[in-house]
């Protein structure tokens, strides 16, 4: 590429949250003189590999502590601040398009600001709905935004195939293309699944919020019934919120560990367990959309996946069609509990679970989705 790519998402390597995690494993099929990568630098310290070939990394906001209250406006307040570096950073490294990831509404509305101001072409990329979660004076704000955003957008990139159906509906004349996860790592060799323990383990990875909670619980319940049964939780979510929402009881463990740790962490389960919301918060259209950033981790590391998620969503879709998971689509304990059950005696459930899941990886392989972002924005210079 001739041009350079300022990438800005609020989540920066290394920490431990989806965005961060799919900005990282997309900057890495870069070279130095295609990519700047720009963000929020995470709070605390957390070990991270960053070869000096890949992208530079330049914090150009400060995270806020976990648990502190302010945090919406201390964020906003930094705004003028991020839209002022980042067009430095544009200038000095002549950069020429801007690939703004939300869901963070200050990011997407810096990255429109910047290209607004600098001239450069504008790629949003969604991993949420925007204007669907919003309501009141927030909702308002977001139909401006969002609109100004679409109107100004060489391609609007999102998450899913199911984000891209929402769209196509919703918005009809809308340039959008599917710029899924990915992962750096060589597809495994298939390895037939260990034989579950005595005393089984499961890992759930990623954040518990609102996109999964209701679904969280009842997994977490489920697992508690079975005998001698261990719950690693490796998320970024604070412990102090996984204690009161009840997950944090005997035999459940709560880890934080950066991409770097967690696929090996991952290969210790015996299940490995992704929960998705039925209901909540969010609106109606984000349970439909959502595919977890867990999802490619899972895929790979050579576990059985129990997926929790309703039937009529877009990850059930896609997790049955391919066959590469057990999907429970009843809201129940027992559902979950017989599942479990289930996936735990069956040897050829969990080798064909497996088998199918190292088959399907193969459509999310960091280099093929940076294939993708590359074909996009090197078009758009070649009628400039």
């Amino acid at each position: 590429m001739r041009e350079r790519i300022l990438l800005l998402s609020a989540g920066m390597p290394p920490k431990p949250v989806g965005s961060a995690v799919i900005v990282g494993n997309l900057a890495k099929q870069f070279a130095r003189d295609e990519m700047i990568v720009t963000g929020e630098r995470p709070f605390g310290r957390m070990r991270m590999e960053w070869r000096a070939e890949w992208p530079r990394l330049v914090y150009t906001t400060e995270g806020w502590p976990p648990g502190m209250r302010g945090e919406r406006w201390g964020r906003r307040l930094q705004v003028p601040l991020l839209l002022l570096r980042c067009l430095w950073l544009i200038w000095r490294h002549r950069c020429t398009a801007i690939l703004v990831v939300y869901p963070r509404e200050e990011f997407l509305l810096t990255g429109y600001l910047a290209a607004v101001v600098s001239g450069a072409r504008l790629f949003p990329y969604f991993h949420n709905t925007y204007l669907e979660n919003r309501t009141g004076v927030g909702r308002r704000f977001a139909r401006w935004l969002q609109a100004r955003v679409f109107q100004r957008a060489v391609t609007v990139f999102v998450m899913s195939e199911g984000m891209r159906e929402l769209y196509h509906e919703r918005y009809p004349d809308l340039r959008c293309s599917v710029l899924p996860h990915s992962f750096n790592e060589a597809v495994p060799t298939f390895t037939p699944p260990p034989v579950p323990r005595p005393s089984p383990r499961f890992v759930i990875c990623g954040s518990i919020n609102e996109s999964c909670l209701d679904a969280a619980l009842r997994v977490s319940e489920a697992i508690a019934l079975v005998k001698g049964a261990r719950l690693t939780l490796l998320s970024g979510t604070p412990a102090a919120v996984l204690r009161r929402l009840g997950m944090l009881r005997e035999g459940v463990r709560h880890e934080s560990v950066s991409r770097d740790q967690l696929m090996e962490r991952l290969q210790q389960a015996d299940v490995v367990v992704l929960p998705h919301g039925f209901h909540g918060a969010l609106s109606a259209e984000e349970y439909r959309t959502i595919f977890p950033t867990r999802t490619i981790e899972y895929l790979i590391s050579g576990r059985p996946i129990l997926a929790h998620a309703p039937g009529d969503c877009y990850l059930a879709r896609f997790l049955t069609e391919h066959e590469c998971a057990l999907v429970v689509a009843e809201p129940s304990v027992n559902a979950v509990s017989q599942a479990i059950e289930r996936l735990l005696s069956d040897d050829v459930l969990r080798r064909r679970l497996v088998q199918n899941a190292l088959r399907v990886a193969e459509m999310f392989t960091a280099r093929r989705v940076a294939r993708l972002l590359r074909g996009h924005v090197e078009v758009v210079e070649a009628h400039a």
